[in-house]
């Protein structure tokens, strides 16, 4: 059962590793596992074949060898060149009250730098450009100037401009 503890642990680690270093996670995971599982097979057997058939030394020998297959998985991780991979962040969906929804399942996945009830789903897109308003231009009929459209009267003649 503690073995189980131990590679549990160990691809935990890994996985945050790989996420630090700009990686996807999933293959180093794997590779934990398989290492883990395949150094253990090789010195159980050789365990057998060093001891003559005798079952508790070759199982610590064995788990000797998943140790240090666990630690090539790690340092195989450690020393991986960084990469450019950004682990997806699921936005929550929102009822109509603006309260997250507990009914879908991706709900209290939230972005880790903010609360989920400070969570606004729209914050990270562009608030839309409206276009910017051109106020008409009147031309007086006497004087020929230029006056806003909301005029009446002319600004410099005083004529009326409807």
């Amino acid at each position: 059962m503690l073995e189980f503890f131990a590679v549990f642990w160990l691809c935990r680690a890994n996985r945050r590793m790989a996420l630090d270093k700009g990686r996807r996670p999933g293959g180093f995971i794997a590779l934990t596992i398989v290492l883990w599982i395949v150094f253990e097979t090789i010195g159980i057997v050789a365990g057998y074949i060093i001891t003559g058939g005798e079952r508790y030394p070759s199982m610590f020998i064995g788990l000797m060898c998943a140790g240090l297959g666990g630690l090539i998985a790690f340092l195989i991780t450690k020393l991986f060149p960084q990469g450019d991979y950004v682990e997806p962040v699921v936005k929550p969906t929102y009822n109509n009250y603006g309260a997250p929804d507990y009914t879908n399942p991706n709900a209290s996945q939230v972005p880790s730098n903010q609360p989920a009830y400070m969570y606004n789903p729209n914050m990270y897109q562009p608030a839309p450009q409206q276009p910017a308003s051109v106020p008409a231009i009147r031309y007086c009929r006497n004087c020929g100037s230029q006056n806003h459209s909301t005029n009446r009267f002319c600004e410099f003649c005083g004529e009326s401009l409807e």
